[in-house]
């Protein structure tokens, strides 16, 4: 089975500001996939590498890493829009704001419907549940909600691929049943209508341009979170009484907190054995013991590359454990039971509704596509690896002594780069 297509730099979630670059390297070591090198002293994404973390923007102290995200104006060319925004939005503006004056705010923005994904959220746990169930031999089951740990799994735990579940997240389905409802409703075609995301985190606008288990996202963009802050504030101040007669909001806590690390296990039935683990590291730790066979009595991972799931994602504005606090807050008051019973999606469950559209496919770098050509890169990169002073400098424009000696046998680099191998005081070079 052939890996999708070689994407341009242009579909990265990032994008570097060149001018703004000072050729520190510390994104290039934060990158948990090796997709950063030194170009004429200035950072450059490698796009077969990059799985979208964020974690390079996350560090960069100079901000010239910025997130690749939908726009107001890329709303206008659709006759109708909708919202629909990621449960996080409820827990970024304090204790004291509802989630429905949050949602009324949204639609004080120019959109012509908001919807509540927190909704969505407890169908997908119940989809999920069910899937379970219907299958109980499974073990080593991923969820798909994480864009990032879907790279992850594409990239580097190919063989892992058959373990993710075959549901798509409730962003996609949610998007899917509102073009549903507003295609009956106003009688449109399924090309007038936009539904856009307001995302935490800007892998998942990758995940709808190139959606690895859909033959096209139901969702037409997504919105950072951390653009819409300001005006989402505004919007707030001037909300009236005769606005709050409005119901938008129509989830509990449940839904609100799935989006969280733990929260998606939380639905689950306690006789399975579940594992919801968060953090870049700590997923990678999780999927390197699980490929060596251990941690196999689990039945059903949730992971989540962000630190606190989605709540920590990096185009969030609030400091997590404050939002930490307001979700717990809104838990205690709209209750930690799931609202939607499962007679109330019986027909959608018992349908493809949920289900994947296409088989996701390995998408791991490769050395050369002749096995034998690949074996005698990969004995020259252990060659030039040992004759390397095994520094993570960065100085030569790889993060590592193997990345370059990688770069160097794929022809991308040289390995006269490395200033310790040339004997060259290292300040006395320029970074390629």
């Amino acid at each position: 089975m052939s890996g999708p297509e070689p994407r341009p730099d242009t579909e990265l979630s990032v994008s570097i500001r060149e001018r703004r670059c000072s050729g520190c390297v510390v994104c290039m070591h934060a990158c948990p996939s090796k997709a950063i090198r030194l170009r004429r002293g200035k950072a450059v994404i490698l796009p077969e590498l990059c799985v979208d973390c964020g974690e390079c923007m996350r560090a960069c102290p100079n901000r010239a890493i910025v997130p690749r995200v939908s726009t107001y104006q890329d709303t206008a060319r659709f006759k109708v829009t909708a919202l629909l925004p990621s449960p996080v939005i409820y827990t970024q503006f304090g204790e004291d704001v509802p989630p429905n004056d949050i949602l009324l705010a949204l639609g004080k923005l120019g959109f012509d419907y908001v919807f509540d994904l927190a909704r969505y959220c407890e169908w997908g746990n119940l989809a999920m549940a069910e899937w379970l169930a219907r299958n109980p031999r499974v073990r080593t089951a991923f969820s798909s909600i994480c864009p990032v740990f879907m790279n992850l799994i594409a990239r580097r735990f190919p063989d892992l691929i058959q373990n993710v579940v075959p549901l798509v997240p409730p962003r996609e389905f949610g998007a899917k049943h509102i073009r549903r409802l507003l295609q009956r409703k106003l009688g449109l075609a399924d090309e007038d209508i936009g539904v856009f995301y307001v995302t935490p985190c800007s892998a998942k606008i990758v995940a709808i341009n190139r959606p690895s288990t859909l033959e096209k996202s139901y969702l037409s963009g997504a919105l950072g979170l951390h653009d819409m802050f300001g005006d989402i504030l505004r919007a707030l101040k001037n909300l009236t009484e005769e606005d709050r007669e409005t119901l938008l909001f129509n989830s509990g806590g449940f839904g609100i907190n799935w989006e969280m690390a733990g929260g998606e296990i939380g639905g689950l039935s306690p006789a399975d054995r579940v594992l919801a683990v968060n953090g870049m590291h700590e997923t990678l730790e999780v999927l390197d013991q699980i490929e060596s066979g251990r941690l196999s009595a689990v039945r059903y991972f949730e992971c989540r590359t962000c630190p606190h799931g989605c709540l920590g994602g990096p185009l969030t504005v609030e400091n997590p454990y404050m939002a930490r606090a307001t979700l717990r807050k809104l838990m205690r008051m709209f209750g930690t039971l799931p609202r939607v019973q499962p007679k109330d999606i019986a027909s959608l469950i018992d349908s493809p509704f949920f289900g994947i559209e296409k088989e996701m496919v390995p998408d791991t770098p490769r050395l050369d596509d002749d096995p034998l050509e690949a074996i005698k890169k990969l004995k020259r990169m252990d060659e030039l690896t040992n004759r390397l002073p095994g520094k993570r400098c960065g100085i030569c424009g790889a993060p590592d002594c193997r990345t370059l000696a990688e770069d160097v046998v794929l022809g991308k680099a040289s390995l006269s780069a490395c200033p310790f191998l040339s004997g060259r005081d290292p300040e006395e070079r320029k970074t390629p």
